[in-house]
C-alpha cells in the first residue's frame, strides 16, 4: 500500500510546461499488492490519458498561437506609432510651411498693395495734373462773344413753291455769322510793333535781324523778330430759327396738367394778344415749359418779339409767360491757327531816354528808308520801359 500511495503523488511538471506521466506495470504492482483491477479500467485510463494529452498538445498550440498573434499585434503597434510620430512630423513640418507659405504670400500681398497704392496715388496726382492742363486749355480757348448790334436783311427765298408743298427747310430762318477773333501781342520794356504796306520789306528787316537807328542825339541798335501769335480759332455758327414754333417757360403749377395745355391753347389762340391758331402743343408740368407750335408762319416770330405773354385763366391775365424763338444752332468749320504775321515785326531792346511820341516817329522814318532796306510804314506802336501795352491786330487777306 505504501507503494501504491507513493505512485499517487503528483509528478513534476517538463520543462516545456507538460505533465510526465511514468506508467508502469499495473499488473505487476496488482500482483503484487494482490490488487485486482480489470483489464476495461486500465483501459479506460489509458483512453483519458490520452484525451489529456491531446488537449494538453491543443493549449499548447493554442498558447504558440496567442504568443505569435501578441508578438505581431506589438509589432504592429510599434510600426503604427512610428507611423503616427512620422505622420506628427510631416503634419508639423506641413503646417509650418503653410504657415511659412502664408507669411510669404502676405508679404507679398502687402507689398503689391503698397505699389498699387503707390502707383494710384501717382495716377492721381496725373490726372489731376491733366485735369489741371484742361482747365487751362479749356479757359485759354473758351470765348464769349457778344455779337455786335447790325442790321439784318431778311430775304424770301426765291423757291416758290405752294405752302401744302413746302418742306420743313422753309419752316425755318436760316443765319450763318463768322467769327474771326482779335488776335493780341503784349507790348513791354522798350518794345515797339511796326506793319508795313508789303510782306517784301518785313521779310528783308527780320533777314538782318540787328539794325543801328540814329537818333541824331544818339545811336540805338534794336532787333526785329517775327510776331508769333498765340493760338486763335475761326469758326462759323449756323442758326436754325422756327418760324412756326416757341417755347414758353415759367409756367405756375395751379392747375393739372390736361387743364393747363387747353389754357395755353386758349391764350396763345387769341390774334388779339398777337397769337394765332395753335396746331399742337408740348407741355412738361415738371419743369414749367411748353413747346407750342402754330398752324401759320410768322405767328412765333410775333409772339418772340413780345418777350412776355398773358397767361389767360378764367377770362383773366394770371401772369406772364416767357416766350423765345426755338433755334438749332451748330457750330462748323471750327480751325485753329498759329499764325506769323508776314507785314509785321516786333522791335526789342529799344534802349533811348527820348520822349515817347518823337521816339517812336524816329523808329518810322528810319525804317522807311529805302537805303536801310525798309518801305513804307503803316503803322507802328512804342512802348517805353516800366510800360506796357495790349495791341490787337486785326486780319487781313494779306496775313491769312
Amino acid at each position: 500500500m505504501q507503494d501504491m500511495d507513493q505512485s499517487n503523488q503528483p509528478q513534476p511538471l517538463l520543462d516545456n510546461g507538460s505533465l510526465s506521466f511514468e506508467i508502469t506495470d499495473v499488473e505487476g504492482e496488482c500482483q503484487n499488492d494482490s490488487c485486482h483491477l480489470d483489464s476495461e479500467s486500465i483501459c479506460q485510463a489509458k483512453e483519458e490519458l490520452e484525451r489529456w494529452e491531446k488537449k494538453l498538445d491543443e493549449l499548447e498550440k493554442e498558447k504558440a498561437a496567442l504568443i505569435c498573434q501578441k508578438l505581431d499585434a506589438d509589432a504592429k503597434k510599434t510600426e503604427a506609432e512610428n507611423i503616427i510620430k512620422i505622420e506628427q512630423e510631416n503634419s508639423k513640418h506641413n503646417r509650418q510651411k503653410a504657415e511659412q507659405s502664408i507669411k510669404e504670400m502676405i508679404h507679398d500681398k502687402m507689398q503689391k498693395y503698397d505699389k498699387l497704392k503707390a502707383e494710384l496715388v501717382q495716377l492721381e496726382n496725373e490726372l489731376q495734373r491733366k485735369q489741371d492742363l484742361c482747365d487751362s486749355l479749356r479757359d485759354k480757348f473758351k470765348f464769349k462773344i457778344k455779337l455786335p448790334q447790325m442790321d439784318m436783311k431778311f430775304v424770301k427765298s426765291k423757291q416758290n413753291v405752294p405752302v401744302d408743298q413746302e418742306t420743313d427747310e422753309f419752316l425755318y430762318t436760316k443765319g450763318a455769322y463768322t467769327i474771326i477773333p482779335k488776335m493780341s501781342v503784349l507790348l513791354q520794356n522798350g518794345q515797339a510793333l511796326i506793319t508795313f504796306e508789303e510782306e517784301q520789306v518785313a521779310h528783308r528787316l527780320q533777314r538782318i535781324g540787328r539794325h543801328l537807328v540814329d537818333l541824331q542825339s544818339e545811336k540805338i541798335q534794336v532787333n526785329a523778330h517775327p510776331v508769333k501769335l498765340d493760338a486763335t480759332q475761326h469758326f462759323e455758327i449756323h442758326l436754325d430759327i422756327s418760324m412756326k414754333k416757341v417755347r414758353v417757360s415759367e409756367i405756375p403749377d395751379i392747375i393739372p396738367e390736361e387743364q393747363m395745355r387747353d389754357k395755353l391753347e386758349i391764350s396763345f389762340s387769341k390774334p388779339s394778344l398777337g397769337g394765332g391758331e395753335v396746331e399742337s402743343i408740348s407741355y412738361s408740368i415738371s419743369s414749367g415749359t411748353a413747346e407750342i407750335t402754330f398752324v401759320d408762319k410768322w405767328v412765333a416770330r410775333r409772339v418772340t418779339e413780345l418777350k412776355k405773354y398773358p397767361l389767360l385763366i378764367n377770362g383773366q391775365i394770371h401772369c406772364m409767360l416767357t416766350v423765345e424763338s426755338i433755334m438749332n444752332s451748330c457750330l462748323q468749320k471750327f480751325q485753329i491757327f498759329n499764325g506769323v504775321c508776314k507785314r509785321t515785326l516786333l522791335l526789342s531792346d529799344i534802349k533811348s531816354t527820348m520822349e515817347e511820341e518823337e521816339l517812336q516817329d524816329k523808329l518810322k522814318i528810319h525804317f522807311q528808308k529805302p537805303s536801310k532796306q525798309g518801305g513804307e510804314v503803316e503803322d507802328i506802336n512804342y512802348v517805353p520801359k516800366e510800360k506796357h501795352l495790349l495791341v490787337y491786330l486785326e486780319e487781313d487777306s494779306s496775313e491769312k
